[in-house]
C-alpha cells in the first residue's frame, strides 16, 4: 500500500505559509487575527508525512519504533533544550520570582511533553491576556504533536492490517470526524482544554493521513482540479486567517477550514502541475520552510519577553520580531537542527555525551528554580511566591464556589452576578465578608462589554450575541432576588448599555446594581513592584506611589460617564456602584499593596483574595442592603 513520493519542495513551502501566519499573528499584525491557524496546518502536514514514513518503512519491513522515537529525537530536542537553557537564563534577569517558577514548570512540562496540559491549566486559556507572559506557552503544540505520535503508529499499523484503503480510509474519517465534533462541544464547555488536549485536535492530523490515504500516483493529468484544489486550499487558509479570530469558536468546526486547505494544497500535485504549488517551491520560500520549525520555536519568546517589558508593538517592532524570528531560526537550524544532529548521526561517540549533558542541563535548571520558588532572593521586597500565584489564578480559571440557587440555604436570597471574570472579583468580595445566600455567575467574555450586548471588535459579534441570549435566557435570571452587572468595561456605549438592562428588567423585576469599573493597570501587579524595587522604592508606600504612573485613567473617565449616565431619571429600581469611589477614595489612589504590603492584585486587573476581601469591607459599609438581603 505505500506510495513513496519522495521529497516535495511543495510541503516545505507549505510549511513556510503555516509558520509566517503564526509568527505575524502573535507580531501584531491586525489584518492576520486568526493566523495562529497556521498551526493547524502544520498538524495536517505531519499527519500526512508521519502516515506515509511508517507506511512505506512498514511495507519494507524496516519500521522499528525504537528507531521511529530515536530520529525525532534528534530533529526536535537539540533545538529545544537550547531554546529552554536560553529563555531561562534571560528569565532570571526580567522575571518575578512566580513568573520565574511557573517558566521552569513549563519547560519541565515541555521536556515531559505534557506542556499542554500544564499550559490549559495554568495560562487562563491560549488568549487570555496574562497568557503573553508565558515565554514557553507556544510548546503546547510540540507536546500535542509527540502525544500524537506516541499513539499514531501503534493504531496505524493496526489499521494497515485491513489491507483495505477504504476501510482504512473510512475508520481514518469517523475518527477525525469525532474528534472535530469533539473539539467543537468542548470549545463550548471549556475553551483551554479544546484548544490545548489532543483529543480535539487529532482529527487535524487524521486530516493529513486522509490526505495520504486517498493519494493516487496513477491519476491521470487534469491542471483544472490540480489548480481547483490548490487555488480552495490556498483560499481556505487564507480566509482562516484574515476572519477568525480569538473570539472564534475553536477549535472544533471551525478547525475544519484550514485543516481542509491544507489537505486540499498537499492532495493538489498529484492532479499535476498548478500555480500555487510552483509558488510554494519557490527556493526563498522553501527554505523558510525548511527552518521553521526553528522559527518556531523562537519567535513566541521574542515576543513575550517584550510584551513583559511594556514594549508596544509598532509595525517597527513588529518587523524586528519576525527578522529576529527568522535570524534566531536560521541559526539555530543550522547549528542544531543539521549541525548537532548531524554529529549525533556520524559520531555518537562524540554527540551522545553532549546531548546528555545538555539534557541534565535543562532539566536541573528549571526544577532548581522551582524548588527555590524562583530565586525571589534576587528581589529585596517580598513578590508572592509561585504557590501563591497559582492558587490566585485557580480561583478564576479552575472554578468559582458557586452556591447555586437550587442549593438548600437557611434564607432564600439568589443574587445573580452577571460579568466576565471580574465578576469572580465582585463574587469573592460578598462571599468573604458574611455573604450567606445562594450565589451564581452568568460569565460573559472578555470580547465583549455591556455584559454580552456589544463586541469589543467586530469579528466578535457572534459571540457576544450567544453570550448575551445565553443570559437573557437563563433560568438563574429569572430566579434571581438581586442582580449584579460587573465587568472590566473594556468598552462603553451608553444606548448599547440601555438596550442591555431594558432587555433584563423586561426578564426579571429584581433591583439591579451596576457597579463599575474597578482601576486596573498597564502592566502586571508585580512587574510593577519588581520595577519599583529595581529603583529601590521597596516599601508598601513607595511601591504603591510608584504604581500610580501605571494606572488605566481611562477608567476613571468611564466611571465618571456611567455616573452621569445612570443620574437620568426614569430608571426603575436600577443603581450605579462606583467601585473606584470605593476602592480610590476622591483622589483615585488605587493601591496594588494593602497596609501589611499584602497583594491586592494578582495581575494588571483581577484581585486577590485579600484585594476582594477589603473591597467587600467597603461594598459592605456603602451598601449593606446586598449584605442584608442573604442575612434576612
Amino acid at each position: 500500500m505505500s506510495r513513496d513520493r519522495g521529497y516535495r519542495a511543495d510541503i516545505d513551502g507549505l510549511r513556510a505559509l503555516a509558520v509566517m501566519l503564526v509568527v505575524l499573528n502573535h507580531a501584531g499584525v491586525a489584518w492576520l487575527p486568526g493566523g495562529f491557524v497556521g498551526v493547524d496546518v502544520f498538524f495536517v502536514i505531519s499527519g500526512f508525512l508521519i502516515t506515509g514514513i511508517i507506511a512505506g518503512q512498514r511495507e519494507r519491513g524496516d519500521f522499528r519504533f525504537g528507531d521511529f522515537y530515536l530520529r525525532r529525537a534528534r530533529r526536535l530536542l537539540p533545538a529545544l533544550y537550547v531554546l529552554l537553557l536560553v529563555v531561562t537564563a534571560v528569565g532570571y534577569a526580567l522575571l518575578t520570582p512566580a513568573d520565574y517558577s511557573v517558566l521552569a514548570q513549563g519547560a519541565l512540562s515541555a521536556i515531559a511533553l505534557v506542556s499542554n496540559i500544564f499550559f490549559a491549566r495554568t495560562s487562563g486559556g491560549y488568549f487570555a491576556p496574562e497568557a503573553e507572559a508565558l515565554p514557553l506557552l507556544h510548546l503546547w503544540s510540540l507536546s500535542v504533536e509527540e502525544q500524537f505520535y506516541l499513539v499514531w503508529p501503534a493504531a496505524l499499523l493496526l489499521l494497515l492490517k485491513l489491507r483495505s484503503r477504504a476501510i482504512m480510509t473510512m475508520a481514518v474519517g469517523l475518527l477525525a470526524a469525532t474528534s472535530f465534533a469533539y473539539g467543537h462541544y468542548e470549545a463550548g464547555r471549556h475553551p483551554a482544554d479544546a484548544y490545548f488536549f489532543l483529543a480535539p485536535r487529532a482529527g487535524e492530523f487524521l486530516a493529513g493521513a486522509l490526505a495520504w490515504l486517498l493519494w493516487r500516483q496513477d491519476r491521470a493529468p487534469n491542471p483544472w482540479v490540480a489548480n481547483a484544489l490548490s487555488g480552495g486550499g490556498l483560499l481556505l487558509i487564507s480566509a482562516a486567517a484574515a476572519l477568525f479570530s480569538a473570539g472564534t469558536r475553536f477549535p472544533g468546526m471551525a478547525a475544519l477550514v484550514p485543516c481542509m486547505g491544507a489537505a486540499a494544497l498537499i492532495a493538489a500535485p498529484q492532479f499535476g502541475p498548478n500555480l500555487v504549488s510552483r509558488g510554494l517551491c519557490l527556493r526563498p520560500v522553501v527554505f523558510v520552510g525548511l527552518i521553521s520549525y526553528s522559527v518556531y520555536l523562537w519567535h513566541w519568546p521574542i515576543v513575550s519577553v517584550l510584551r513583559y517589558q511594556d514594549i508596544a508593538i509598532t509595525p517597527a517592532v513588529s518587523a524586528a520580531i519576525v527578522a529576529g524570528s527568522l535570524v534566531c531560526g536560521y541559526l539555530s537550524w543550522r547549528l542544531l537542527e543539521v549541525g548537532f544532529r548531524g554529529l549525533l548521526e556520524r559520531r555518537p561517540a562524540r554527540g551522545l555525551p553532549l546531548a546528555a549533558l545538555g539534557l541534565a542541563i535543562a532539566l536541573a535548571a528549571p526544577a532548581y528554580i522551582h524548588l527555590k520558588s524562583g530565586l525571589p532572593e534576587r528581589f529585596p521586597y517580598a513578590l508572592l511566591t509561585q504557590e501563591e500565584l497559582t492558587a490566585e489564578r485557580n480561583r478564576y480559571w479552575q472554578g468559582f464556589p458557586a452556591r447555586p440557587f437550587a442549593q438548600p440555604t437557611p434564607d432564600g436570597a439568589r443574587v445573580l452576578i452577571v460579568g466576565n471574570s471580574h465578576g469572580f472579583d465582585l463574587g469573592y468580595a460578598l462571599i468573604e465578608n458574611g455573604f450567606a445566600g445562594r450565589l451564581e455567575i452568568l460569565e460573559t467574555f472578555h470580547q465583549c462589554f455591556n455584559f454580552g450586548h456589544d463586541p469589543v471588535a467586530p469579528a466578535d459579534a457572534k459571540l457576544c450575541e450567544e453570550r448575551r441570549r445565553a443570559v437573557l435566557d437563563s433560568s438563574q435570571l429569572r430566579a434571581a432576588d438581586v442582580v449584579l452587572l460587573h465587568d472590566n468595561w473594556g468598552g462603553y456605549d451608553a444606548k448599547g448599555l440601555a438596550d442591555m438592562i431594558g432587555s433584563l428588567r423586561a426578564v426579571t423585576d429584581a433591583p439591579i446594581y451596576v457597579v463599575g469599573p474597578k482601576m486596573t493597570f498597564t502592566d502586571d501587579a508585580l512587574s510593577i513592584s519588581k520595577k519599583a524595587q529595581d529603583q529601590r522604592d521597596a516599601t508598601v508606600a513607595g511601591v504603591n506611589a510608584f504604581a500610580l504612573d501605571y494606572q488605566e485613567v481611562a477608567k476613571i473617565d468611564r466611571d465618571r460617564a456611567l455616573k452621569a449616565f445612570f443620574a437620568r431619571p426614569g430608571w426603575r429600581d436600577v443603581r450605579y456602584v462606583s467601585m473606584l469611589d470605593l476602592q480610590c477614595g476622591e483622589r483615585r489612589r488605587c493601591e496594588i499593596l494593602g497596609p501589611d504590603g499584602r497583594y491586592l492584585y494578582f495581575d494588571a486587573g483581577h484581585f486577590t483574595l485579600e484585594g476582594s476581601r477589603r473591597m467587600g469591607m467597603r461594598l459592605k459599609q456603602a451598601y449593606p442592603e446586598l449584605f442584608r438581603r442573604a442575612a434576612s
